[in-house]
This record gives C-alpha cells, structure tokens and sequence, in this order.
C-alpha cells in the first residue's frame, strides 16, 4: 500500500508539473495600440520593435495603427480590448475632446478586467478632461485634483446622465500636464515588484523628458523615480483600477533608449505581469473575464 501511495504521489507531481508548463507556454494575447508617423514621437520605430519584443517573448501580437484621428475614432469600437490579456498604449492625444474615445478605452480596464500598459505621452492624452477647466468641476466623487473643461463636462451630463466623466488623469493615476528639457534622467528603483524586478538599481537614460506629476491618486503604488537636474517625479507605477490594472511609463521619448536592455526589460516585464495576472483570475461558467 505505500507503494502504491508513493507511485500516485509521483504520477500526481509529474502530471501538476506537465500542466504548469502547458500553462507557462499559453500564448498571451497583447494589443499595441499607436498611430504613425507620429508628429513629436518615433512611433514607427518604436513599433519596429515592440515587435522584436512580442516575437522574441512569444506573445500573440495584435498591432492596431493608423493616422492620429482614425485611431481616435478607433476607439469608440465597443469591447475592442476584450479579446486580449493586455493592451499597450503608446500614443499622443492630448488635445482630444473626445470623451466618447476616452470612457469607452478606460472600460476595457475598469469594466471589462483588461489590463493597460501607458507609455509616455499616453499620459499627455485628453487633457480638457483633466488639466483645463476649474478645480472642483466634477464634484466629490473624483478623488484626484482634475481640472475638467466647463463645457465638457456640461456636455458630457446632458448626453450622458449619471456615466461617469472620463476624467484620464484619475485613469492613469498619476496625472502629468508638461515635461522637462530633453536631457538625460537617472531612474531610481523604488522597492521590489515583479514588473521592475531585473531593472538595476539605478539607470541613466537618452535624452528624454521628465513628465510632472500633477497629482497622484493615493492607490497609485510608485516603481520608479526619475531625477532631471533639480526636477524629481514618479516614471514608473503600478495603479489598480476597476476589475484590473494600469501600468504607466513615462520614460519613452528617445527612442534609444527602446534598444537598450533595462528599458527593454520593464516593456516585457510589465506586459507578461499584467497579461498572467489578470488572465489567470477565475471567471463565472460561460462567462469572459470581466463579464458579469
């Protein structure tokens, strides 16, 4: 009898190892989204390779691109994310009123558990919804200090009744309005998370920029910290947001830095992070990640 308990607990262990293997090789489905050319920003090139990334990684790699106001209009598409364990956003809207745009993107995260990574001017898109207007205009149930367009949010009410504003800033979680001169920024390491767990300690950058940090919602956990001269800021955080997650970057600019290691390694780390955790949560019978 101990034998055969002691045959079982082996086939046992060895079947649980087969099937956590099948479950490491699983391919993740990753969404890019950009537009291209890019009028202040290398998104042709920075695609180039974020394709060598997702090739070399093993990811199912799903590219959506286009002119700057097709891709704006892209996003009204409803459940456009739902097919993916993680969507990369590496774009610049950051005139768009498009609040239309802006809610049905968050969805995909706050509503339908699919997580986000932002890279740099990601974070300088919709600003009326949160840099342009008065503080207070959206009442007390926006905890971070958006300043949302007047008009917009009146607008916004009469169309859209009780749906909650899309305020972006409150979406990123740490919200930035302007940036440094293009110089270099030492990136410090703050604490141990899986998404920076091989990006050394501290690390010079190209030429790039330093976004402010406007406000930062107290959910918002800090990964890195950039330092440009006297100028200080979060580059790097992880901020929960609905049924998932944000991973925002705003170091980015130079497109140097996309070829070397470190920079190269939080791109990979933090897609991988976000796709195994949020597609590994368990879902109702029938029913899609995020569904009710």
């Amino acid at each position: 009898m101990r034998v055969l308990c002691f045959l079982l607990g082996i086939i046992s262990t060895l079947l649980f190892c087969q099937t956590l293997r099948a479950m490491e090789k699983e391919t993740s489905k990753i969404l890019y989204f950009t537009h291209e050319p890019g009028t202040y920003h290398r998104y042709t090139p920075q695609l180039a390779i974020f394709r060598q990334l997702a090739k070399r990684t093993g990811w199912e790699l799903t590219v959506m691109t286009g002119d700057h106001e097709a891709q704006i209009k892209k996003l009204h598409t409803l459940d456009f994310g739902k097919p993916f364990d993680a969507i990369v956003y590496n774009f610049c809207f950051a005139g768009s009123r498009d609040t239309e745009a802006a809610a049905n993107l968050i969805a995909q995260t706050r509503e339908h558990g699919v997580p986000a990574l932002l890279i740099h001017c990601a974070m300088h898109s919709w600003w009326p919804t949160f840099k342009s207007g008065e503080p207070g205009s959206l009442g007390p149930d926006y905890h971070g200090k958006a300043k949302a367009d007047a008009q917009l949010v009146t607008e916004w009410r009469l169309t859209q009744g009780s749906r909650p504003f899309p305020a972006w800033g409150d979406f990123t979680g740490v919200a930035s309005t302007t940036h440094g001169p293009s110089q270099p920024i030492t990136m410090h390491r703050v604490g141990e998370h899986a998404v920076t767990k091989r990006f050394p300690k501290t690390f010079l950058t190209g030429n790039t920029e330093l976004y402010n940090n406007l406000y930062i919602l107290k959910q918002v956990v800090p990964l890195i910290r950039g330092v440009q001269g006297d100028e200080e800021a979060v580059v790097m955080w992880a901020c929960p947001q609905g049924k998932a997650e944000v991973i925002g970057l705003t170091v980015g600019h130079d497109v140097n830095d996309w070829t070397r290691k470190p920079y190269q390694d939080l791109l990979v780390d933090s897609v991988n992070y976000l796709a195994s955790k949020y597609n590994c949560q368990p879902t109702k019978e029938g029913a899609g990640r995020g569904d009710p």
